[in-house]
């Protein structure tokens, strides 16, 4: 089961986030180690539709995993978040070993309007 966690982004700033998936086993938390996975989070205006507003992944640059440690960071350009309307989306962040794809996180993708660009 995905965990639950709402995002706020700021519309023509640098947003970045970044979280570390963990194996809980016998209450010890350990590092999941990412090593051979990818991974993709897809923001649309909700769930189930069929347009995409932006996507983050390994593939694309806009998401990195750090194998040893189970981190993922994500980091969307100023220039991204400034073609965003702010509005409320949905988000989910899935991470694929090439043998199975796990949803870690989902939830609200919130922009909020910017008043300054750049």
């Amino acid at each position: 089961m995905s965990a639950k966690y709402n995002l706020v982004c700021d519309q023509a700033t640098t947003f970045n986030f970044q979280f570390q998936v963990q194996n809980n086993i016998a209450g010890t938390a350990t590092p999941w180690n990412l090593t051979g996975y990818t991974g993709t989070m897809t923001v649309r205006p909700f769930v189930g539709a069929s347009t995409t507003t932006v996507v983050a992944s390994t593939a694309n640059a806009r998401m990195t995993l750090t194998p040893g440690s189970g981190r993922v960071n994500v980091t969307l350009s100023s220039a991204i978040t400034g073609a965003i309307t702010p509005a409320r989306y949905a988000y989910d962040l899935v991470l694929d070993s090439g043998s199975e794809v796990t949803r870690i996180l989902e939830g609200k993708f919130i922009v909020t309007g910017a008043v300054t660009t750049s």
